[in-house]
């Protein structure tokens, strides 16, 4: 029997390494220079990374130097909100992705005063509660993310940033969703500190970028020679950085043009679902979302199973979180908007990538329908199907 061919609709989770990217990386990882060496390949490799920095000052705002190579989101979210100086209460929105808030519950269970901050039924920040809890602990470093990984809906950052601002706190803003899909300009928004995961837009795996606003001094996770404003002590991913940033060029170079296709597929693969199965619920339906991702609750339906019929099917989506066990697990997103525990462990998620549009939205739209006519047949699926 020949598989069909795949159709892989999980870029929030990483997307294939762009060709500009590796065209980038390849001879910086075959050379192998150290950035902090003082002689001529070193000074080349230094020179490749003051670059690669411009690249991001360029697309995603800010100063040059303001922007430190890290290894990924989670790890600049965890020297923002750890190396973060002063006794500082945190808040956090309660559909913050776990980088941020296991890291924030760690932090409040070692006494850091804060909490998080409850969301609305589409995903949206509540703001008069947030407002409040501002009020409550005055000079707060508060996590916000930009795009949801799970829900793609979007957050007001500038508008916010000006309410944390004026009660002496800083915003930390998680944009590994947001960089590569939306125009960023952490200056314009007033963000304080903000991450970034080059594999989001295309980039290396293991690459990604903190940004630390001119005058904000952190404590380092890491300790040692001193590279990286001291704050990440260690030889430089030359190569990794390289090609993060060829990576975000030519995805903001092909912003336009890929939010066009995006909003289509999108919109075609919802119709269709819909059409088939109108029980459906999109989640964060009236909200403002990135233009790649459709999440969608289908109720009744044995998540984990499906998502293994789909891999046979040749279609890659995804379906959340799972415990080490193996069973479901709930969405706390899901949880925090108000949705039941039940509806929340059966979320999927379709995130589109580049070059990819309503011919890859109807394909899948046709190979899950059918997957889910098949489950209904075979009594494992609910009054979904129709």
């Amino acid at each position: 029997m020949n598989r069909p061919e795949p159709l892989y609709l999980d870029h929030n989770a990483g997307s294939p390494l762009r060709p500009e990217a590796k065209a980038a990386l390849l001879p910086w990882l075959e050379r192998g220079w150290n950035a902090s060496s003082r002689h001529r390949r070193g000074q080349a490799a230094r020179t490749a990374l003051e670059e690669a920095r411009e690249v991001l000052a360029k697309r995603l705002g800010g100063w040059p130097e303001e922007w430190i190579p890290v290894s990924g989101a989670t790890e600049a979210c965890n020297l923002a909100l750890r190396g973060c100086p002063g006794a500082r209460p945190l808040l956090a929105a309660a559909t913050e992705h776990p980088a941020v808030l296991e890291t924030a519950r760690a932090l409040w269970a070692s006494g850091i005063p804060g909490g998080p901050l409850a969301v609305d039924a589409t995903g949206e920040l509540g703001w008069e509660a947030a407002v409040e809890a501002l009020a409550r602990h005055p000079g707060a470093l508060v996590a916000l993310m930009a795009a949801h990984n799970e829900t793609g809906v979007l957050q007001a950052v500038a508008r916010f940033s000006r309410e944390v601002h004026r009660g002496g706190g800083l915003l930390f803003c998680d944009l590994a969703q947001a960089a590569g899909k939306l125009r960023v300009d952490v200056r314009e928004w007033g963000v304080d500190l903000a991450a970034v995961s080059a594999t989001k837009f295309g980039g290396p795996q293991g690459s990604g970028f903190l940004y630390v606003r001119k005058g904000l001094e952190l404590r380092p996770l890491v300790t040692g020679g001193g590279q990286q404003r001291g704050l990440r002590s260690g030889t430089e991913n030359v190569a990794g950085t390289v090609g993060a940033a060829a990576a975000l060029e030519e995805a903001c170079l092909r912003m336009d043009a890929q939010e066009a296709e995006w909003t289509a597929a999108v919109a075609s693969l919802r119709k269709e679902l819909r059409e088939a199965f109108p029980d459906i619920q999109c989640v964060g339906d009236g909200a403002p979302k990135v233009p790649n991702t459709l999440c969608a609750v289908f109720p009744g339906l044995d998540r984990d199973a499906f998502l293994a019929r789909l891999d046979q099917d040749g279609l890659y989506i995804s379906g959340g979180a799972a415990c080490a066990a193996g069973a479901v697990k709930a969405s706390e997103t899901l949880l925090a908007m108000g949705y039941p525990t039940a509806s929340a462990r059966s979320a999927l998620r379709f995130s589109f990538g580049p070059g990819q549009g309503v011919r890859e939205a109807h394909e899948a739209a046709k190979r899950f329908i059918a997957a889910l006519e098949a489950f209904r047949k075979s009594g494992l699926l609910g009054p979904l199907a129709k």
